[in-house]
């Protein structure tokens, strides 16, 4: 009997001492400032700890801390020290034209109906300890080009994974 309780009690210690894991959360998407990669109301998996033990990297999906209770998700665009610049639909970084493969079908959209996705801006340096931001409606995103480049403290994490429509 006692071999039994014992058993138990390290069982349900056991047990007690799983947490779920806190470096994830699933987010849900409002507006379509970042369609098509994400629609309004769809639902993603953010880490929160992948920028801990990874780098920035252009064309991350990021979640941030735009308002005080408000967060904002865009894509990255532009690195520390980077200069960047569009001009005529074009991304510049450090004066040399860059692709933006995730845009390709809105940027097309846009040419038939005889629009720039992206309005001319910069050049803009990027702070040290800061991003730049985009969404990729370019023609419906509050985003850096309104609010600035984004500080890291403000980055709340990287989206993931984009989850099954309910």
């Amino acid at each position: 009997m006692k071999a039994v309780l014992l058993m138990l009690t390290l069982l349900l210690t056991s047990f007690a001492s799983v947490q779920p894991d806190q470096s994830k959360r699933i987010f849900v998407s409002e507006g379509d400032s970042m369609s098509p990669a994400l629609n309004n109301e769809d639902r993603f998996l953010v880490d929160k700890t992948y920028y801990d033990s990874h780098p920035f990297q252009r064309g991350d999906i990021v979640i941030f801390q735009a308002e005080k209770n408000r967060q904002f998700v865009k894509r990255v665009i532009g690195l520390p020290g980077e200069s960047l610049e569009y001009r005529n639909d074009i991304l510049y970084i450090d004066s040399k034209a860059t692709d933006e493969p995730y845009l390709a079908s809105v940027k097309n959209e846009a040419q038939e109906q005889n629009l720039m996705l992206t309005e001319d801006f910069g050049p803009i340096t990027i702070p040290e300890d800061a991003i730049f931001v985009l969404g990729d409606n370019r023609l419906n995103s509050l985003d850096s080009r309104m609010m600035g480049p984004v500080p890291f403290n403000q980055i709340r994490g990287k989206m993931t994974i984009k989850l099954p429509s309910k």
